[in-house]
């Protein structure tokens, strides 16, 4: 998320609006997913990563966390699905609004810790298994994930000689991975 800020900045001020709106968007998913399945939000703070919502979730059940974890990317993809009939009709602004909240809703399902996709695989582990052994494998399935998009990124960047967003995503990804490893296992 950092690095698709940083290209944001560069490339236009309507661009930088419009990834705004599609993350705002996505995490008021999250926060009426919240709202309506019993989580006690403490704090909303934007951070170097992304936009983070803590809540407290100790009363929900598994299922509400899989619901909340979900909601972000549902309301991404409503949003992408809203703006691309609307683009027909009212230009590239929808569309474009359309394609950033689509990568912002794909990305976000990655397996990968600091993700969506991540909160989801663990829930799901966690609810058939246990909590360690969830943890340990959304550690491992995080690391390689975190590898892949590195790779494909670098090969991007070769391929094109200045595309470095999915590069640096992946970096973001597997240091995301390091650091939540630390908090839980150290």
């Amino acid at each position: 998320m950092l690095c698709f800020s940083a290209f944001c900045l560069l490339a236009s001020g309507e661009f930088l609006f419009i990834t705004l709106i599609s993350v705002l968007v996505h995490e008021v998913g999250h926060y009426i997913a919240l709202r309506l399945l019993g989580g006690k939000i403490t704090e909303v703070r934007l951070e170097a990563t992304g936009a983070a919502i803590i809540y407290d979730g100790s009363l929900m059940s598994y299922m509400a966390e899989l619901l909340t974890a979900l909601s972000g990317p549902i309301f991404s993809f409503i949003l992408a699905y809203i703006c691309a009939l609307t683009g027909k009709r009212l230009g590239e602004f929808w569309f474009t609004l359309s394609g950033v909240s689509l990568v912002l809703c794909a990305f976000n399902l990655l397996p990968a810790v600091t993700l969506d996709g991540g909160r989801i695989l663990y829930t799901l582990l966690a609810h058939l298994s246990n909590a360690d052994s969830a943890e340990k494998i959304c550690f491992a399935i995080s690391c390689l994930v975190s590898f892949g998009v590195t790779l494909i990124g670098l090969w991007l960047l070769l391929r094109t000689g200045w595309n470095f967003t999915l590069l640096v995503s992946g970096i973001w990804l597997f240091l995301g991975t390091a650091i939540v490893k630390r908090r839980v296992w150290v």
